[in-house]
């Protein structure tokens, strides 16, 4: 921000002496200057500076006294044509029997906008079917107007990065500059109670006449997402509709509410893998909030609501003044529900902040609220006695206790009262950030100038060029350079840490703004081992305890633990890491191109390769003279020309040569599979996912149902089906007749595969087909098929053995179709998962726990007991075979480094033994 030399000052004052002498604000005399309320500056100094003299200042105070300024008017811009919600809708805010569609919620905030100058509707992008996802920012007119916007994001990037910003500019810019606070509504859509408050709160700001709302809105900006999933709300909506006035009225449905995500649309926070978290990442980094509110809601049998501080452990990367403000705001919101008569109001309970899935603005420099209301059924009211609340959250609602001063009396459970509950928190949080407006923007930029400097080791991480994966390795800088992490790439041989790095190596320094972002990301995660009670029972994590992303996605990363020297030859990365793959010229003897398999752009290439109908083989064994590892994939040179392939490189991102084969090689034909995935009534999120990553690299699919399952004739459609990971009573027996809440189910939905079902996938495979099974899924195929397969830890406590969300290593036979093109070692995302032992011809173990502790990255409680056993499996069961996968290899996306393991396990379904073309 230019400042005025003193030579400047001889005669004129500058804004901030103005806006003191009249008590305005610097933004306020600029905005009026602008839309020539007042006249323009005496002078504009040499650096940018604007300068008033005495004549400026007397003509202004004549304007003032015939014109009040806007921060004191009584009326403000308030127009009583600005439409109320249910003038608008029809309906009250949450409204017993009644949901609007998205178009419903983009309509009211497209009028509201156009009747008040204090709201501006935006859409920021597309919905992952195509829906408008929208921001509403609300606060005084002079701060929405686009060029007040403009300057006050500058002014708080100058915060976020202030390396190059002085003390003196620091101070001005918080002087100045408006805090920003965003309303994140409705990330599960079923959660509904947040975006109908949205609506209502929007509306009270833009209307209020009051002096403290003015305040409010003259210090503050509010931005608010109706919902974080649009696609999900219009299923809801036709969902809630379609059973109104049914004993069905108000359960939840049986499929996903995302397309592809569901519940897990909130833990994409660092991989950004949907269009929705991409267009919120976008926004956030643009805008650089103080503090967001991440409003949710929870099953309806305990507290009413739910505010941090939270519970241990928090992420050691976070920086203690994040910590801090959980409780600073948490404690605030849950005052002001206690003062309005809320009962029900928790803090300190159920919800730990761990894992950086759970919330982005928490590593860069904002604090990322979260609250829970309970639910009802939708909008449809419920009636809960005493004996109907359980302590399944780890407190007992019906009790008064410190964090928990006020205890719901029971009865009548409304979406209003949830509605009433958000808005009373959500005003809370933006009279928080507006009322100590000037201290969140100093701690803002205290926190961005520590995360800067580094006097600690680690220092940096560094991704040298040879990687088996460069797709992977590529995927994962992006992935960093998205949540505002620089990447830089050495344009020299450097040394650090003792060790020699060549050119062409990626180096990702940790003394940065987005130091404790890459940090989390990066580092083995040691997740401390809690107890309820020195040497009690153990308190398990709420989500995974070990997310390390080189690990997951099987790249090679080197911590740096000394200081950095300055000579080395770094240059920052100004646009996203992109693996351009790459593809030789062939020699004038070159029989076969040769995909190498050490990559998951493989899997894309091979796809590519079927929709061309270009004939694809696999090596069954190496040859070092013409540089093929086993499970190469083999394309005879004849069938297709560089320029084609150079296409699919493009797009995939493999690293492709062309050899010459001097003899005969072992290979399999790779046909195209008939793949179907199973879709139960029981919302599988990990089907939702499996579906996105086989989409992502071009696998063809169909989705089939319990219906479908239990009707057969399987082998004659497929060649291979899926079945994702669900509880093996979610495939023998679906979805009960009654929620755990004991309500009624639509008949068509309930019940899983049943024996008709089973025995359908047992015809399968004695067919020829192959069945694959992830994670506990594989328990109930175990039984189906009576496979002579156990899982030896199915009964265990956990107190015997707990790994829910840890990175595990397991020992591969890279030599078998389900271990082409992996390392030997690789690491495997185990999720209260499952292992297998048998001793038997028709069982092969690809994967196996190594005969010492397996953690990487995480926690684990009983680490011997999972010392040597089985983690992939292979299964002949008469003409077809089951692949057991006894983890989750494509977990959340994150996983990447297991992807060719569910990839080779669809892959093998199309295996034929055959012979190389001898003419290429």
């Amino acid at each position: 921000m230019p400042r005025a030399k003193l030579k400047d000052l001889d005669g004129y004052v500058t804004t901030s002496r103005v806006a003191k002498m009249f008590d305005l604000s610097s933004y306020l005399i600029k905005t009026r200057i602008e839309d020539g309320t007042f006249p323009t500056a005496s002078r504009t100094s040499d650096s940018g500076v604007l300068l008033f003299d005495e004549a400026w200042i007397a003509s202004v105070r004549d304007i003032l006294r015939s014109t009040p300024p806007r921060k004191r008017r009584p009326h403000s811009t308030a127009r009583p044509l600005a439409p109320s919600p249910k003038s608008f809708l029809g309906h009250e805010m949450g409204e017993a029997g009644w949901l609007p569609g998205w178009d419903d919620v983009i309509r009211y905030f497209e009028a509201l906008a156009a009747a008040s100058d204090r709201v501006e509707t935006k859409v920021l992008g597309q919905s992952t079917e195509g829906r408008p996802y929208i921001v509403v920012a609300v606060s005084a007119p002079e701060n929405v107007l686009p060029d007040a916007r403009q300057r006050n994001r500058e002014a708080l990037a100058k915060l976020w990065d202030a390396r190059h910003v002085s003390q003196e500019d620091v101070d001005s810019i918080v002087g100045e500059s408006r805090s920003v606070g965003i309303v994140l509504a409705s990330q599960h859509s079923n959660e509904i109670g947040a975006m109908l408050m949205t609506m209502q709160l929007a509306y009270d700001l833009a209307v209020a006449t009051d002096q403290p709302t003015l305040d409010l809105l003259g210090a503050t900006i509010a931005l608010l997402v109706p919902s974080h999933n649009p696609d999900g709300i219009e299923m809801i909506s036709k969902w809630y509709e379609r059973w109104l006035g049914t004993p069905w009225e108000g359960v939840g449905m049986p499929w996903l509410y995302h397309p592809y995500v569901g519940h897990d649309n909130n833990r994409d926070w660092f991989m950004q893998t949907q269009p929705e978290t991409r267009i919120y990442v976008d926004l956030h980094n643009r805008e650089h909030p103080q503090a967001v509110f991440d409003m949710h809601q929870m099953g309806r049998l305990g507290p009413r609501f739910m505010v941090p501080p939270f519970i241990d452990p928090l992420d050691p990367n976070q920086d203690p003044l994040i910590q801090q403000g959980f409780a600073a705001l948490g404690s605030h919101i849950a005052q002001r529900l206690t003062a309005a008569g809320k009962p029900g109001v928790v803090t300190n309970a159920i919800f730990d902040n761990y894992s950086p899935s759970l919330a982005y603005g928490n590593y860069h420099g904002s604090v990322d609220l979260l609250s829970e209301a309970a639910s009802a059924k939708l909008a449809t009211t419920v009636q809960l006695e005493e004996d109907d609340l359980n302590d399944d959250y780890g407190i007992d609602p019906t009790k008064r206790a410190w964090n928990q001063p006020l205890v719901w009396k029971c009865g009548s459970w409304s979406l209003a009262d949830i509605v009433s509950y958000n808005l009373i928190a959500a005003r809370a949080f933006l009279d928080h950030l507006a009322r100590n407006r000037q201290q969140w923007l100093g701690d803002y930029a205290a926190h961005s100038a520590r995360i800067a400097v580094r006097d600690e080791k680690p220092y940096a991480f560094v991704f040298p060029p040879d990687q088996r994966d460069p797709r992977a390795t590529a995927e994962l800088l992006a992935t960093l350079q998205r949540g505002l992490v620089e990447v830089h790439e050495a344009r020299g041989l450097f040394i650090a840490d003792g060790i020699e790095f060549p050119a062409g190596s990626h180096v990702v320094r940790l003394d940065q703004p987005g130091g404790a972002f890459a940090k989390t990301l990066l580092e083995i995660q040691d997740y401390p081992d809690l107890r309820k009670w020195p040497n009690g029972p153990v308190l398990e994590p709420y989500d995974i305890s070990g997310h390390t992303l080189p690990i997951q996605m099987g790249v090679r990363a080197i911590q740096i633990d000394e200081p950095l020297p300055d000579e080395i030859p770094l240059e920052l990365l100004t646009q996203p890491v992109i693996c351009a793959g790459s593809i030789s010229a062939p020699a004038q003897d070159a029989s076969v191109w040769i995909v190498d398999a050490r990559s998951n752009a493989v899997s894309a290439t091979i796809q590519e390769l079927h929709r061309r109908s270009v004939p694809v083989y696999r090596a069954k064994r190496g040859d070092a003279a013409s540089g093929i590892r086993i499970g190469d994939a083999l394309v005879p040179i004849s069938t297709t020309d560089r320029q084609t392939l150079a296409e699919i490189v493009g797009a995939t991102g493999a690293t492709i040569h062309a050899a010459s084969l001097d003899g005969d090689i072992a290979v399999w034909r790779q046909n195209p599979v008939r793949l179907a995935v199973y879709k139960p009534w029981t919302a599988s999120i990990d089907e939702g996912w499996a579906r996105w990553v086989l989409e992502e690299y071009g696998y063809s699919y169909e989705t089939v149902t319990t219906r479908d399952l239990r009707q057969g004739n399987l082998r004659q459609r497929f060649d291979a089906l899926l079945i994702p990971e669900m509880s093996a009573e979610d495939v023998v027996s679906g979805r009960p007749e009654k929620t755990t809440e004991k309500d009624s189910y639509p008949p068509e939905y309930v019940g899983g595969l049943g024996e008709a079902g089973l025995e359908s996938l047992r015809r399968f495979v004695a067919d020829g087909g192959t069945l694959i099974a992830i994670d506990r899924a594989t328990t109930a195929v175990i039984d189906a098929l009576a496979l002579p397969v156990e899982n030896p830890m199915r009964d265990l406590t956990a107190e015997e053995f707990s790994c829910p969300g840890s990175l595990l290593r397991v020992v591969m036979d890279t030599t078998h179709p389900l271990g082409l093109g992996m390392p030997r070692e690789t690491a495997v995302l185990f999720m209260s998962s499952v292992v297998f032992e048998g001793a038997s011809d028709e069982v092969t173990t690809i994967g196996r726990y190594p005969n010492s502790n397996p953690r990487l990255s995480g926690w684990i409680n009983g680490a011997s007991r999972i010392e040597g056993k089985n983690a992939l499996v292979d299964v002949a069961y008469g003409e077809g075979r089951a692949v057991l996968i006894g983890f989750r290899p494509y977990f959340r996306a994150q996983a990447r480094g297991t992807y060719r393991i569910f990839f080779n396990a669809i892959d093998r379904a199309g295996f034929t033994d055959t012979e190389f073309p001898s003419n290429g």
